[in-house]
């Protein structure tokens, strides 16, 4: 009881800072983390009670709770390989369609790495330090990654309530001045809104010019939003910036020097659902009051997408990755000095 009571306290601390701001990138994952903390807590105590406290009702608990343990990372980590043959088969061999590859390897260790732990720990002498770290650094990263995905669909499931005054619309790679059905999707979901308001909004595609790219992602996106019926004086081009954090700052002064209200204007951004968070945290970063909503992404696209996204989150937070990474590091050596 006095770890659910934690986990709790855990939940209602961050679920303010959330009900406050829900951007904060840090409070999300800790609410997430709790939510999924509560959640298992709350299922053994129930499943620990319908056993009546019997051998039996207790074996059968034990029983399935080690079939979760060990079917749980089998049937993920295969079901990430068997995407990757998809991903490498509609998109090629690049190393973003490798990614849900190397993740489901990483779930199929985790399983290996602790069996050996538990099983064979007598035979391995100091080499139970080692691989305690690693699977340590790797459960606490692979948790965190959890917890971003829940935190990412609770971000997203909540709709964004009353009127905006901009859509900033973000950039994507072009090869021509038609843009590609992945840019598309982002400037539907601008559509929506923009209809939704019956045109009493305005929108800011962003996007500059690649080396590779004939013409830049804003020209790209004006020319399919007018193909839209979008009137000229609601489309405002940004076609300077070459990253997120650029998207929303060079948008953040364009948006400043139109804006012509006594209020400050409520303000949302466009991207793919898988890059939702990541835009959040470089809005925020830029200063700019804005949510992001998400367009749909490819089913079979997705989990390589959102493990690229959550590699760039891990940079973003470089100081707290480097923290656990130290921490375990540091365990793992006075664990192999004891042996």
């Amino acid at each position: 009881m006095f770890i659910i009571g934690i986990s709790i306290i855990i939940f209602l601390i961050s679920g303010t800072y959330l009900y406050l701001d829900r951007r904060d990138f840090i409070a999300g994952i800790v609410f997430a983390g709790s939510c999924i903390n509560l959640a298992l807590l709350s299922t053994l105590w129930i499943a620990n009670y319908l056993a009546g406290g019997s051998r039996t009702g207790i074996i059968s608990l034990a029983v399935f709770l080690l079939l979760g343990i060990v079917l749980t990372p089998l049937v993920i980590g295969f079901s990430l390989i068997v995407n990757t043959y998809i991903m490498q088969t509609r998109e090629g061999k690049s190393l973003t369609a490798k990614l849900s590859l190397i993740l489901g390897l990483n779930f199929l260790f985790m399983l290996v790495a602790g069996l050996a732990i538990l099983f064979l720990n007598q035979f391995l002498g100091r080499f139970v330090g080692i691989l305690l770290t690693l699977l340590g650094i790797d459960v606490t990263l692979t948790f965190i990654f959890v917890c971003y995905l829940f935190y990412s669909f609770l971000y997203q499931v909540v709709p964004i309530k009353g009127n905006v005054d901009y859509i900033i619309v973000l950039g994507a790679g072009v090869r021509s001045e038609t843009v590609t059905p992945l840019l598309k999707g982002r400037l539907d979901k601008a559509l929506e809104y923009y209809r939704r308001q019956n045109g009493a909004v305005k929108i800011v595609v962003s996007g500059g010019q690649g080396p590779d790219e004939p013409v830049s992602e804003a020209f790209a996106m004006a020319k399919y939003l007018r193909n839209q019926s979008v009137p000229e004086d609601k489309i405002i081009l940004e076609d300077q910036s070459t990253t997120t954090f650029e998207n929303m700052q060079f948008s953040k002064q364009k948006i400043e020097a139109d804006w012509q209200g006594t209020q400050p204007p409520q303000i949302i951004f466009a991207t793919n659902n898988y890059h939702v968070l990541r835009g959040v945290i470089y809005a925020r970063k830029a200063g700019l009051n804005a949510n992001g909503v998400g367009s749909p992404t490819s089913f079979y696209f997705l989990p390589s997408a959102l493990i690229r996204e959550y590699i760039a989150l891990l940079v973003i937070y470089k100081k707290l990755t480097a923290l656990i990474l130290l921490g375990w590091i540091a365990l793992g050596i006075l664990l192999i000095s004891k042996n």
